[in-house]
């Protein structure tokens, strides 16, 4: 199923929690997940999971996004982004690379900011180190609060 947002960004579904449906227990899906309904337990997505302004979740989410039109209770761990809408209601703790609330949108708990998966700095991730000899030719810049007159 593939769905079109306002930004005409296509989301493909690989799970949808309708309207009508309540769901107890634990999903895993390889892509995304959008909750209409109501589910209480677990929900684990490596695309991603869109709670509907008419959507309830009472569970911890983690996934790769994270779209709140409705309301959650339960942590959230978005590796990617986090979007809070207008009409969007947390109570939890949230961790993500990128959050976005709405004015409007709601959150009780607290907030914890990861790095972002791509670094600034490949080097660092592949090990490099500067070898002793280049590091005598870098030199230190002098500390600007030091060069301050003492009060």
């Amino acid at each position: 199923m593939k769905i079109k947002n306002k930004k005409e960004k296509s989301l493909s579904l690989d799970t949808l929690i309708g309207a009508n449906t309540v769901f107890e227990g634990s999903i895993q899906s390889e892509r995304s997940v959008c909750v209409e309904g109501s589910i209480r337990g677990r929900i684990e997505a490596k695309g991603e999971v869109v709670v509907g302004r008419q959507g309830q979740v009472e569970a911890d989410i983690y996934a790769d996004s994270v779209v709140v039109g409705g309301q959650i209770i339960g942590n959230i761990n978005a590796r990617s982004r986090l979007e809070i809408t207008a009409t969007g209601r947390v109570t939890g703790d949230i961790e993500a690379t990128k959050i976005t609330v709405a004015e409007g949108g709601m959150v009780d708990g607290s907030f914890k900011m990861m790095e972002a998966v791509e670094s600034a700095y490949p080097q660092l991730e592949s090990g490099l180190s500067i070898e002793e000899s280049e590091q005598s030719n870098i030199q230190s810049q002098p500390d600007p609060i030091e060069s301050l007159p003492q009060a």
